[in-house]
């Protein structure tokens, strides 16, 4: 499997959050960001990109990127966990949503420098 910009996942292990790669297609290395998405509470210190069930039909309450969560891994092993069956795919982010998205971990004081020198290039 190949990953692509805009390619949302649910892991299979609970709370079976929704994952989104995030990496620069521009860049040949093997690297990239994975963020998940949250429930919305009060005390979530993620609000840098809020998201609605309007912004993407997997939802079906208001969630957040949860940026402090970020992990930075290998665009080839998270392939592989697909392949065995620990995400499944969903459909793809819209466009808008992906925008948001990218715009939020460029704004969001929870992730580095470094890890947002991953996103890809504007």
């Amino acid at each position: 499997m190949k990953l692509a910009p805009r390619m949302a996942f649910r892991c299979m292990e609970p709370p079976r959050h929704i994952h989104v790669p995030i990496f620069d297609p521009q860049r040949e290395d093997d690297e990239m960001l994975l963020v998940n998405f949250t429930t919305l509470r009060d005390t979530c210190i993620d609000d840098a990109c809020i998201i609605h069930p309007s912004d993407y039909s997997a939802l079906t309450h208001a969630t957040t990127v949860a940026y402090s969560r970020s992990v930075v891994g290998k665009k080839s092993i998270f392939a592989k966990a697909v392949t065995a069956g620990h995400f499944i795919q969903l459909e793809e982010l819209p466009a808008e949503t992906w925008s948001r998205i990218i715009e939020g971990a460029r704004n969001s004081p929870e992730l580095s420098n470094l890890r947002k020198k991953l996103l890809p290039t504007p």
